[in-house]
């Protein structure tokens, strides 16, 4: 059993080291403002949600802005260089013009940031049916 816990402990060490963006990379996603952004919508969305709803709606929709926010920072880590990242926050810190940075492989980073935001967009969707009140999915549906 020790031997089985020492192994699981091993592999999810492992699994988390490659998880990791650079600081770098968490930094430039902060940077570009997209949680502030998407605790905004949030906020919009609060009054459609049936009250006993808000704490379970609350704990999915923060969950599911945390996952794509450690997509985008691992995206960002793997597409971007970590001098391009240093200098594009750096220009943000000094509140210059930031700088242009080329992902390595734009194809793949386009497929795979339309990827991100098609999983972001069904999983708040979904969320919002689960748990707002019928009546503001009819009136957002007419709109």
């Amino acid at each position: 059993m020790k031997k089985i816990l020492i192994a699981f402990i091993t592999l999810f060490t492992i699994q988390f080291g490659f998880a990791q963006a650079s600081a770098e990379a968490k930094t430039y996603v902060k940077n570009m403002g997209i949680k502030e952004q998407l605790e905004d919508t949030k906020k919009e969305i609060l009054p459609g949600i049936l009250e006993k709803n808000v704490p379970d709606f609350n704990k999915e929709f923060d969950g599911v802005v945390a996952d794509f926010i450690l997509g985008l920072e691992n995206l960002t880590n793997e597409t971007f260089t970590t001098e391009d990242l240093k200098k594009f926050n750096k220009s943000i810190a000094e509140s210059a013009e930031p700088e242009l940075m080329n992902p390595k492989d734009p194809a793949n980073f386009e497929n795979k940031i339309n990827s991100l935001q098609e999983n972001l967009g069904l999983s708040l969707q979904g969320i919002l049916i689960k748990y707002a009140d019928p009546a503001f999915l009819q009136e957002m549906e007419q709109e």
